[in-house]
């Protein structure tokens, strides 16, 4: 009970932050995406105009025509490679930095190049953990939609399917996949307290696998707020659906926003107790 009882002040006092420093979040968040969507818009443009161009290409007999044409496939496919790879490129540096920025607003620390050096091999060194992350959160799914597709042929109550497939998203699978998410939030709190990528990962380790059943009720909580976000958009749909989405997707990075604050608040009081600080 008094383990509940410090998680519910936690969660009280993860509101209790600097309004600025929780509005600079929100903006760093809608930069990066609204970047990221730009560059993405233009790069299927550039597909659709380059797809456009090869279409109806006829290879089948070696004439003039279908060497130049051949030669235009190929120059529509590397190009097609070189976008990627920019594309890649272009992602990873705007989440590092964003991502950097993000976290030492809500730690109150210094961005400068040292960091972002840093911070760029701190996400380099991630990429095989989020590769198992990623399928523990595809298994995950996968798991969900397996349940949710047995239950309907079981013959029971479609109210009573709906409560129970609801009970199972929030107190199970939803708890699980952010506690996966939040592993790195956990390593970006860690690095960006010191600056020090092993460390970094030892800290998240000690604390995200090795002390995992105190980090249930926090996702928990995040998993209750999350489906009650859900619940009340639910009158939205009255609305046309560019507005819903608009407002779905703004409170969206708002919860996205208070989370990391949140994780932040956990991981801190979880350090002050084990005596790690």
């Amino acid at each position: 009970m008094a383990y509940l009882n410090d998680q519910i002040s936690l969660f009280k006092k993860s509101f209790k932050i600097d309004k600025k420093r929780f509005l600079s979040v929100i903006i760093f968040d809608f930069v990066f995406i609204l970047a990221s969507y730009i560059v993405l818009f233009l790069c299927g443009m550039w597909l659709n105009s380059s797809a456009s161009k090869i279409s109806g290409l006829d290879l089948t007999t070696l004439t003039e025509n279908a060497v130049n044409e051949l030669a235009a496939l190929k120059s529509f496919y590397y190009g097609i490679l070189v976008c990627s790879l920019l594309l890649i490129i272009f992602l990873f540096f705007a989440w590092s930095f964003f991502q950097g920025f993000i976290w030492n607003t809500i730690l109150k620390k210094k961005f400068d190049l040292d960091y972002f050096k840093k911070f760029l091999l701190l996400n380099l060194a991630f990429i095989p953990l989020s590769i198992i992350i990623f399928f523990m959160a595809a298994v995950c799914f996968w798991s969900f939609n397996s349940v949710f597709l047995f239950f309907p042929t079981t013959g029971l109550n479609k109210n009573l399917i709906m409560f129970i497939l609801l009970v199972l998203f929030t107190f199970v699978f939803l708890p699980i996949l952010l506690y996966m998410i939040n592993f790195i939030s956990i390593l970006y709190f860690y690095f960006t307290k010191k600056s020090k990528i092993l460390d970094s990962f030892k800290n998240t380790f000690d604390v995200a696998v090795k002390k995992i059943h105190l980090l249930y009720i926090p996702c928990l909580i995040m998993s209750l707020l999350f489906v009650f976000l859900a619940v009340i958009t639910i009158p939205f749909n009255i609305l046309p659906v560019w507005l819903t989405s608009l407002v779905s997707f703004v409170l969206l990075v708002i919860y996205a926003a208070w989370a990391r604050f949140y994780i932040a608040v956990v991981i801190a009081e979880l350090e002050r107790i084990h005596h790690k600080i």
